[in-house]
């Protein structure tokens, strides 16, 4: 699979949906109407010292390698933002995450019903009128 490299695809792919898991956050975005997929890959230096940042990288990699590319979606660009669990979770779990991600990448969303906030005129008290002592 064929990978982002310029800064600018990954803000793009960045506006579209997101899919977080325990080992990462698949962000992906249609960006052209035909053409391979693509994949790119980060991980913020709040995860660790560039060796770990590294090692998520490479298990990402290896986990995309091993992938079917015919469940990514054609003209579709996605990102893996890594977490420091990538380096503990088996790997079988990391490919069975990605996988899923990348298959429900473009489904739409259940949507949630609205939880309506409590009334603050219900819940306040009335003011207290002074009463003044003659």
């Amino acid at each position: 699979m064929k990978t982002l490299k310029k800064r600018s695809e990954f803000l793009t792919v960045a506006k579209g949906g997101r899919t977080a898991r325990r080992a990462f956050v698949l962000q992906a975005a249609k960006t052209r109407s035909d053409g391979a997929p693509r994949m790119g890959y980060t991980v913020t230096k709040k995860t660790g010292n560039s060796v770990e940042r590294s090692r998520i990288k490479r298990r990402l990699r290896a986990a995309v390698a091993s992938l079917d590319l015919d469940i990514a979606q054609t003209g579709a660009d996605y990102v893996l933002v890594g977490r420091r669990a990538a380096l503990s979770q088996p790997f079988e779990d990391l490919l069975k995450d990605l996988k899923g991600s990348v298959k429900n990448a473009f489904k739409p969303r259940k949507s949630r019903p609205i939880r309506s906030k409590p009334n603050s005129l219900a819940n306040s008290k009335p003011p207290h009128d002074k009463v003044q002592a003659d």
